[in-house]
């Protein structure tokens, strides 16, 4: 009989208890599995004592890799880019995310990382168009944090009265509304709303 003892005071004396353990991936969701947990009841040690739960946790992880990398080919192929120019743009070996998509070979975990950045941060891949070059680069990454700004902002609404938010009242003007407590004030920028995006349009004429 193989009996199992506490890896630590080497007591007979332990519990094994299974607990629901919710595994989650970036871009791949989530996942819950059942894990052993072990606790003695003489020096109150507690965890996978007998590393048990190692293969489960990596077979399932990788399975939750590789549907977000199928789910991020998905969102990519929807995008008017495809996938041969964005590998030139890469310099991927030619068909690399074809082979990914339809399961042909599978990306390492440099591959994986490099997939949700360009998810995360899709103008990453202008950037890799123009060689990285660090001026252009800079152009790209505030066009695209101007346009994020504009997504977000409603220039027909009220004055948000929350801390920390940029909006327009019916007067047209923006108002900055400091986060720090001990400055209460409020700062008025008279500043119309086409002056406003007269003003982006001209900054991502100037990046493009």
């Amino acid at each position: 009989m193989n009996e199992k003892n506490c890896p630590v005071c080497g007591s007979h004396s332990i519990v094994c208890n299974e607990v629901k353990e919710n595994i989650d991936e970036a871009f791949g969701g989530r996942k819950t599995i059942s894990v052993k947990e072990y606790m003695c009841e003489d020096c109150e040690s507690e965890g996978d004592f007998f590393d048990e739960n190692e293969e489960c946790l990596k077979t399932t992880i990788a399975a939750l890799k590789d549907v977000a990398v199928t789910n991020i080919l998905d969102d990519f192929s929807n995008t008017p880019m495809s996938f041969s120019s964005m590998e030139r743009a890469l310099e991927l070996p030619q068909r690399t995310l074809t082979k990914w998509k339809n399961n042909a070979s599978r990306p390492s975990s440099t591959g994986i990382a490099l997939l949700k950045l360009l998810r995360t941060f899709p103008w990453l891949i202008e950037v890799a168009e123009h060689k990285y070059d660090y001026a252009v680069a800079q152009k790209i990454h505030i066009a695209d944090a101007v346009q994020q700004m504009m997504n977000h902002m409603d220039f027909n609404s009220d004055t948000i009265a929350r801390t920390g938010v940029i909006s327009t009242n019916k007067t047209e003007s923006i108002r900055v509304q400091s986060s720090n407590a001990d400055q209460a004030s409020t700062l008025n920028i008279e500043k119309r709303t086409t002056e406003v995006k007269i003003m982006v349009g001209e900054v991502s004429r100037v990046c493009s």
